[in-house]
């Protein structure tokens, strides 16, 4: 039996995040189903705080990938830049691990090039009370809304590398609060599991203020 990229990393010295990422691709030649869960159990390891500096390497490596077709299941890896992200940060870890407030993931169609964020359903009375004239889609026991269009081209910033970029600026979708001003892109680390990281618009360009995880399909059919 072949052994995962987590037990070649115990049985011996640490490997590198590009050691993994290289022992990911030929893994998942294989077992795409065992890489894939391996670059989740990757992206769980990198929401420490402690882990944060290995996030942009790690998203180097990453390539443009083809649309998922659907629900993603989504994880904050960190928010930053300002202290209303920070926030954000901690309201969503705290969600998640009460299984209240959170982001859920993001679903895309990639017919239309379009797609939308999904929160969990407890979202609703904190989401009317910080975007009172903006209105979320309820569907079963998530919330829809934040739509976007998504395309492959290069990075606005260093050092440019194809990615799967989101925007949200199309005025159709009457995006609230910054959300003309942000732009997400994704990578694929493995088979249907993405890295992806936030981008802010700022006076002198882009700038990077946030990475998170995607894997497909959503676990639980959400």
């Amino acid at each position: 039996m072949q052994a995962t990229v987590s037990q070649l990393s115990s049985a011996s010295a640490p490997l590198s995040d590009t050691q993994r990422v290289k022992q990911l691709q030929e893994l998942a030649r294989s077992n795409p189903a065992a890489a894939s869960q391996d670059a989740w159990s990757l992206f769980q390891e990198l929401q420490a705080g402690s882990n944060h500096y290995r996030l942009p390497g790690l998203f180097a490596q990453g390539a443009a990938p083809q649309a998922p077709d659907g629900d993603c299941e989504g994880i904050v890896m960190n928010l930053y830049g300002s202290p209303w992200l920070a926030g954000l940060d901690k309201m969503v870890r705290l969600g998640q691990k009460l299984g209240g407030i959170g982001w859920a993931g993001k679903t895309f169609d990639p017919k239309s090039g379009t797609g939308y964020n999904r929160l969990t359903r407890s979202s609703l009375i904190p989401a009317r009370i910080t975007m009172p004239h903006y209105s979320l889609r309820k569907q079963g026991r998530e919330l829809l809304g934040f739509d976007f269009h998504h395309r492959i081209e290069p990075s606005p910033i260093t050092p440019h590398q194809e990615v799967r970029a989101i925007t949200y600026d199309d005025p159709q979708f009457k995006n609230p609060l910054v959300m003309p001003r942000v732009r997400d892109e994704i990578v694929e680390i493995a088979p249907d599991v993405y890295l992806g990281r936030a981008l802010l618009k700022v006076k002198h360009g882009w700038e990077v203020v946030g990475y998170f995880g995607l894997r497909y399909p959503a676990k639980g059919g959400c």
